[in-house]
């Protein structure tokens, strides 16, 4: 979108993307959740509560699947309404979501595929769906944008083939590598409630968690769009490159999150901290590298997204921003993974609720002075209180339970 003439068709994706964190991020608690618990049923050895853990996380993935499938039309119209942004911005914006909801079967279920297969201590499956997924998803746009001219739809009927060919391929990878085991644990106590306690209980936590991460990025892309479209883009695009910090990091998060949980399993406290040490280490290493290269080559970073040079020219004072959230981000997301393997999920929801709180705060008091700044200022103040809460809670209640 950013090669087209137009900053509206960058701001649609944006409004897009808040009604789908709302929506997959609400539900991405099925990832890590599964994860944590998974870890420590496979480190312990208990491998008919692994099982089931699958089953349970896939089940439930269905369902919120298909409710939204069924249920998007109102939902769709209720969230636009709530939404900032010029008319063009917001019909191209709702044609994109129109189309792409129709993935939400594939996207929740792929969580739960990612969560087991990370608890399983396979970190290779998880990265062949994304890479398959990625592949297809960006050939895909970009042959129906710049071949087709299908604009909007075009990126979002990319990324709806993408997700289902890469739920077809996790379905392959678990019948190739669990088949019998899979079906050797299906029983219909699986799904009872009383069955299901610590599951739901863990995944309820970490759903109100993600419900304050949703609050804070769609109140970030939501007050871009009410200043203008070209602040909206710039904005959306620097996201988008703390996206890809994220990314990076998250390898070493999701390490944390299934050795924790498998060392967890294991009752073993030395090798938990052993690795919550290294994984701290790589981490920040990498956030660092990206923090040096958002403020010293933020120009060429941008260029990969847009080729508007007055977007580029407009996001040059906040690269000094982006370099302070890439940083502080990484030790947030790494400790996010400590907490997740653990299913230390009261913590880390209450981490997140005093962090949603420090975020609003900064901002409001910010704001009348640095209106365009304010808004980064309070995204690094919610990053840097994450981590710090999470490191007032880890001798406690980590690694004084083991």
């Amino acid at each position: 979108m950013g090669r087209m003439d137009d900053p509206a068709y960058i701001g649609a994706i944006a409004l897009g993307g808040v009604v789908f964190n709302i929506l997959y991020w609400g539900f991405g608690f099925l990832r890590p959740g599964t994860t944590g618990l998974t870890a420590q049923a496979y480190g312990a050895k208990d491998y008919p509560t692994v099982y089931k853990y699958f089953l349970q996380a896939f089940g439930l993935s269905l369902i919120f699947g298909f409710s939204l499938l069924v249920f998007h039309v109102p939902i769709g119209k209720f969230a636009y309404s709530f939404l900032n942004g010029s008319e063009q911005v917001k019909s191209l914006s709702y044609e994109y979501f129109s189309i792409r909801v129709l993935a939400a079967p594939a996207v929740i279920s792929l969580f739960a595929f990612r969560g087991w297969f990370f608890g399983m201590q396979n970190a290779i499956a998880p990265m062949v769906l994304t890479i398959v997924s990625n592949v297809i998803n960006i050939f895909l746009s970009w042959y129906l944008v710049m071949q087709c001219g299908m604009e909007v739809k075009g990126v979002a009927i990319g990324t709806v083939v993408a997700q289902y060919a890469s739920l077809l391929l996790a379905f392959g990878i678990l019948l190739y590598r669990h088949k019998t085991e899979v079906f050797k644990y299906i029983e219909r106590q699986t799904f009872q409630l009383s069955k299901m306690k610590r599951f739901l209980n863990v995944n309820r936590d970490m759903f109100l968690r993600n419900i304050g991460m949703i609050l804070v990025f769609s109140f970030f892309t939501n007050f871009s769009a009410g200043v203008s479209e070209e602040y909206l883009a710039v904005n959306e695009i620097l996201l988008q490159l703390f996206y890809f910090m994220s990314y990076s990091v998250d390898g070493f998060a999701y390490a944390a999150e299934s050795l924790v949980g498998r060392y967890i399993g294991e009752k073993s406290a030395d090798k938990v901290k052993v690795v919550v040490r290294k994984t701290l280490i790589y981490g920040l290493l990498f956030g660092s590298l990206f923090a040096v290269g958002y403020l010293f080559f933020g120009s060429t970073f941008m260029r990969i997204f847009t080729n508007n040079e007055a977007i580029i020219a407009e996001a040059q004072p906040y690269f000094k921003w982006l370099a302070l959230v890439a940083l502080c981000g990484a030790l947030a997301f790494i400790w996010d993974g400590v907490y997740s393997g653990a299913t230390a999920s009261k913590e880390l929801r209450n981490a997140m609720f005093l962090s949603v709180v420090s975020f609003f705060l900064v901002f409001f008091l910010l704001h009348s002075f640095y209106p365009d700044h304010a808004i980064w200022i309070a995204m690094i103040a919610f990053m840097l209180a994450r981590s710090l809460f999470q490191i007032f809670y880890y001798q406690k209640r980590i690694v004084g339970r083991l």
